[in-house]
């Protein structure tokens, strides 16, 4: 009989990084294992309608966060790390914390990688951990721009030079707010050790939820490192937002528009551009638009709309992405996963650190194009759509990401990986010369030295 273990998931409490650890908690909740997860209240109602009821709220490093979400760039993301994670703020983090490992007790912990206190707290209780990253691979690399930055894959030697720049920036504000955790940790332990936050990578297992099909070149070998496709969430039929299926006219092409519900204000100007360039006039009988704005928004300002376009709240995103010919997104990578599951191609239209690098990934790839917020003007727009539309590179482009895809199977591989890692308690890392996408958990003897 199979030892029952427990399962400690730690993650910012915002859907892009909650909906991928929770297709993978799930897994384990089906085979008996329990689970507990530690976020933002918030996100309460979400994971324990999927069957999960060891909630613990963490709600002073979501405010934090929710204060980060704010840096509409790279260049503010790092200068506002140490103006959040004051040692006041960090010592109330790491309290509420700390009363989660000591009333759990987990076997194993799944921590987010924007999650560093939690490494620092998994590590003092000597516990393995699996880091999940639910957006594109930060680890630094000659010639590839770090996460964040729009620089041009194909200029090697200037993206090494501007890498020093980017590091001699991005570091002190990195050591400030490092010395300001250190500084808390060890005044309640002056034992404390505080490596692990330096390392990015955890030592025992680092899963991406994506595949080499929508990465750059990597040359680096990291063992720890496996690809395993994404880990989408499957949507409950009884909880889709309503949505006026009769208006769809499925003799048109369908354009999706959907920008995420964190950073909506950044789209504001967007949304009336997109409605200006795609107008029924310019495409007549050719494009239907629906465009999902988030409770943000007051519909009514945006006055009488053309006959072509639906707009909504929220809408039902998977059941349109099905139906979609192309998909306008901030490039959250969960909604650019789900788009690509179904090989859609994408115009991604990114403001922050993340999805700014999955939209260059995108763009790499030929499965889209990205523009910058500031350059989404009603001409590149309707540019953009046209090009999507008639040049069949991208929707091959995407169909090849698609196919990678669907040869994963992401959150059940996780799964596998994490209940390996407590059973065994040692690093799990490929050999040298195994590919870094990890299709199914049972191939894992393939890619490791075959003990595991």
């Amino acid at each position: 009989m199979q030892k029952r273990y427990r399962f400690l998931f730690t993650s910012p409490g915002f859907y892009g990084h909650i909906a991928p650890s929770l297709a993978v908690a799930k897994h384990l909740v089906a085979q008996g294992h329990r689970v507990g997860f530690a976020t933002g209240s918030a996100s309460r109602r979400m994971i324990e309608h999927a069957g999960i009821h060891d909630f613990f709220p963490r709600d002073a490093y979501q405010t934090c966060m929710d204060k980060i979400t704010l840096s509409k760039s790279i260049y503010d993301y790092w200068p506002n790390i140490p103006r959040i994670f004051t040692p006041a703020a960090v010592k109330t983090m790491i309290t509420e914390l700390l009363a989660v490992f000591e009333s759990f007790q987990p076997d194993v912990v799944y921590i987010d990688t924007m999650d560093l206190l939690s490494v620092a707290v998994a590590d003092r209780f000597k516990l393995p951990y699996a880091h999940g990253c639910a957006t594109s691979n930060f680890y630094l690399e000659k010639g590839i721009p770090p996460i964040g930055t729009r620089w041009d894959i194909n200029s090697p030697r200037i993206n090494r030079f501007k890498a020093l720049l980017y590091i001699g920036f991005a570091a002190p504000f990195m050591f400030w707010a490092y010395r300001n955790n250190m500084k808390v940790l060890r005044s309640i332990d002056k034992d404390w050790d505080t490596s692990g936050m330096l390392r990015g990578v955890s030592p025992y297992l680092y899963m991406l939820f994506s595949t080499d099909k929508l990465e750059y070149p990597r040359k680096v070998f990291i063992p720890e490192i496996f690809y395993v496709g994404p880990s989408l969430l499957e949507q409950n039929e009884g909880h889709l937002p309503d949505f006026p299926w009769e208006k769809l006219d499925t003799s048109k092409a369908l354009i999706y528009v959907a920008t995420g519900t964190i950073q909506y204000h950044t789209y504001r100007q967007l949304y009336h551009n997109i409605i200006k360039a795609l107008v029924e006039d310019v495409f007549p009988g050719y494009i239907q638009v629906v465009m999902a704005v988030g409770k943000g928004q007051a519909l009514e300002a945006f006055g009488a709309l053309p006959s072509n376009f639906i707009v909504v709240p929220y809408a039902p995103q998977v059941k349109l992405l099905q139906r979609a010919s192309v998909f306008i997104t901030h490039g959250g990578a969960n909604s650019v996963n789900e788009a690509l599951f179904y090989g859609k191609p994408l115009l991604v239209i990114a403001s922050g650190r993340d999805p700014i690098s999955v939209a260059q990934r995108v763009a790499y790839n030929g499965a889209g194009i990205s523009l910058k917020p500031g350059h989404a003007t009603v001409r590149t727009i309707r540019r953009s759509i046209i090009e999507l539309l008639n040049n069949p590179r991208y929707a091959r482009a995407a169909e090849g990401v698609m196919a990678s895809y669907r040869r994963c199977d992401g959150p059940r591989t996780a799964a596998g990986l994490i209940l390996k890692l407590a059973e065994s308690r040692e690093p799990i890392r490929r050999r040298p010369g195994a590919p870094i996408t990890l299709h199914h958990i049972d191939e894992l003897p393939h890619y490791t030295d075959g003990t595991l």
